[in-house]
């Protein structure tokens, strides 16, 4: 029996969700010849392979890196890119670029319809659709834990579609039943709702999902990287702060904001669940929270609330990750120069006693390397650091260039490197460099407790206790070793300001969460590019927050001091020096000081020839964000085909009429 109709119907101007499987059962199940909707959704074991096939739409992408998981379901663009953790002009960022077309809108929402299945947020949020009615159409005979987990699954994905639809666009279409793409009349019923209802959705379906999905220990071992009622409730944290947040809310510096308050209550209540399930912070070092992020490769780990598996094997068709590929130098077996790091990420981490990185702390912004943040030595590696790997658990970095008269530049080890510090953070020292990585199956950690821990920091903040987001953050930074200090605050101080708070959780997030692919929502959410009051956004002068908007991320050359000449003139004091290790934690600091007198005797700053931030000219390019950008208008084949839906203010619509829609309402 064959349901194309059923198949191919999809409101909203996109395709089918069934694409690109790496089954050949599911490859076969399209459209239904060999297994009619009574089979797919009535016998368990068919059900769960069209969930696992939903899965796969929603995650799969092979060669990903952590900053591109699950930054939107179904795509993976590398928004790190818009952040002060890389440096680069891109498009929205780009001054002599105004956006405002809709053909300059994000493409995210979908494609049109054609003779080619496509992978689209719609289709995917038609998938989980089909499996609420289908389950209750077809699955009399199957376990009440069947119909559980099979709707506690469909209520989560569509959960995050949804969410990820209005951190692009505001309010859009709810769609929660399968709907025909021939009935256009019947289309023309959903239209942009607000933010408000959308968000009311994405929160209902999260609560449905975590009353019904199993736990991780109910879910067993075998089954470990499904979604699971922890993380149901933690996504609904993630929701709601994001709903309180100024983007949303223009009440924001209210404390007794309700958005606040209902944020606030759902991590509490998912921080309580969590730690009675065994969740919290893992390890008390910061080796340990370095060796978190590869010692579980599939296995649990107490830390992670949603974790994306990928595999090692040499099978193309199989998940790997392109991280250890892009962060590793060539001299280990990587691709390049690293992963380059600019200057500010060097100076944004504390002391090691948890104070700012200023002058008046002891801070050496050229010997930056000494007394830091324990986390700091495994977010970065430098010059004169080992950092091993599989075929040299020894290795170490040595990153940095020399000149001769006639002004050619040479560098170490042929690296090309240009960044005083490439990104450590993540790495995986047993992961096989053959192929320049090239079947990294490294875990990648969608969702951790700190995150967590963050979130409820900032609720807390909001909600005018900032000596409750104090102790927070100074839990997240206990498990690493900086020590609490004669305040107990963990260098933080003892803040009494909820802006200020708000600022502390903020900031810590920059740190813990490094390279994670957080920055850029929060950066969204806080809407930290400029400040607008016409466009109710004043948050950075609120906050005391230096807006990104005309700042730029700058680099300095690590150069051999006192020499011109071809030939490397550090052979032979490299060969004498051992590298610091920073895992000898016991005798780091006088460690960092012998490494300090070698740079001292070898090295010096250089500023750049080019600007890394550079325009066509080859000149500085400031970073410059148009208010109009936080939140995308609808893209011009969206708008077309579905004409009813309105255009967002800031954004013209496909004949060039100005948009009407208020998408933050």
């Amino acid at each position: 029996m064959k349901k194309k109709a059923l198949l191919y119907s999809i409101v909203l101007a996109t395709g089918m969700s069934f694409s690109g499987c790496s089954d050949q059962f599911l490859q076969d199940m399209t459209p239904y010849d060999k297994y009619s909707p009574e089979m797919t959704f009535g016998i368990e074991s068919n059900l769960d392979s069209y969930i696992q096939n939903v899965y796969y739409n929603y995650f799969y992408k092979s060669g990903m890196t952590p900053t591109q998981s699950y930054g939107l379901a179904g795509a993976w663009n590398d928004y790190t890119a818009y952040t002060e953790e890389k440096w680069g002009i891109q498009a929205k960022i780009d001054a002599s670029q105004e956006l405002n077309r809709s053909d300059d809108c994000e493409t995210y929402f979908g494609a049109n319809l054609g003779s080619n299945i496509s992978n689209s947020p719609y289709t995917r949020i038609r998938s989980c659709n089909e499996i609420l009615e289908g389950v209750d159409k077809y699955g009399q005979d199957l376990s009440e834990s069947a119909i559980k987990r099979a709707k506690g699954q469909a209520y989560f994905l569509r959960a995050m579609q949804l969410f990820d639809l209005v951190r692009v666009y505001g309010g859009v279409p709810i769609v929660n039943k399968v709907i025909d793409a021939s009935d256009r009349d019947g289309a023309t019923a959903y239209v942009r709702e607000s933010v408000e209802k959308c968000i009311e959705q994405v929160v209902k379906d999260l609560s449905d999902a975590a009353g019904m999905l199993p736990t991780r220990k109910e879910w067993g071992d075998s089954q470990y990287g499904r979604l699971t009622k922890e993380a149901a409730l933690a996504y609904k944290s993630r929701v709601l702060l994001t709903f309180a947040s100024p983007l949303f809310n223009k009440d924001w510096d209210n404390p007794s904001n309700k958005r606040w308050a209902d944020a606030l209550e759902a991590t509490q209540e998912a921080k309580t669940f969590l730690d009675s399930e065994g969740y919290g912070l893992y390890g008390s070092t910061a080796k340990e929270w370095d060796e978190m992020f590869h010692n579980f490769d599939n296995k649990f780990c107490k830390e992670v609330i949603m974790v994306k598996l990928l595999a090692s094997t040499n099978v193309k068709n199989d998940e790997h990750s392109g991280w250890q590929k892009a962060i590793r130098l060539k001299s280990m077996g990587g691709s390049g120069a690293g992963y380059q790091v600019p200057l500010g990420m060097i100076n944004l981490f504390p002391m090691a006693d948890g104070k700012e990185a200023t002058q008046e702390n002891g801070y050496d912004s050229f010997l930056f390397f000494k007394k830091r943040d324990p986390r700091f030595y495994y977010t970065f590696a430098f010059t004169g650091e080992k950092w091993g790997y599989d075929k040299n658990a020894d290795a170490s970095v040595w990153n940095y260039r020399w000149t001769d008269q006639t002004q050619n530049h040479y560098y170490a080890d042929n690296l090309g490197g240009s960044s005083l510090a490439v990104v450590r953070k993540m790495s995986n020292p047993n992961a096989n460099s053959d192929n320049t990585y090239q079947w990294d199956g490294t875990d990648v950690f969608e969702y951790r407790y700190a995150e967590l821990l963050l979130n409820l920091a900032e609720c807390q903040a909001a909600t005018g206790h900032p000596s409750e987001a104090v102790k927070l953050i100074g839990d997240v930074r206990k498990r690493v070793g900086i020590l609490a200090g004669q305040d107990g605050t963990y260098g933080l101080g003892n803040i009494s300001d909820k802006h200020e708070a708000i600022k502390a959780c903020l900031n810590e997030r920059r740190i813990e969460l490094a390279y994670e692919g957080k920055r850029y929502w929060d950066i969204i959410r806080w809407m930290l590019y400029n400040d607008d009051a016409t466009a109710s956004n004043t948050t950075c002068a609120t906050l005391g927050i230096e807006p990104l908007n005309n700042t730029y991320r700058e680099n300095k050359y690590l150069q051999v001091k006192d020499y011109d000449g071809k030939e490397d003139p550090l052979t032979d004091k490299r060969d004498g020096f051992t590298p610091v290790d920073v895992d000898d934690w016991d005798n780091l600091e006088s460690e960092m000081e012998r490494l300090g007198e070698f740079w001292t005797a070898n090295f010096e700053f250089k500023e750049t020839e080019t600007p890394v931030d550079a325009t066509s000219n080859k000149e500085q390019a400031y970073i410059t964000w148009r208010q109009n950008y936080y939140l995308s208008g609808l893209p011009t084949n969206v708008v077309k085909m579905n004409p009813w839906l309105t255009q967002s203010i800031g954004w013209t619509d496909a004949y060039e009429a100005a948009g009407t829609f208020d998408a933050r309402q």
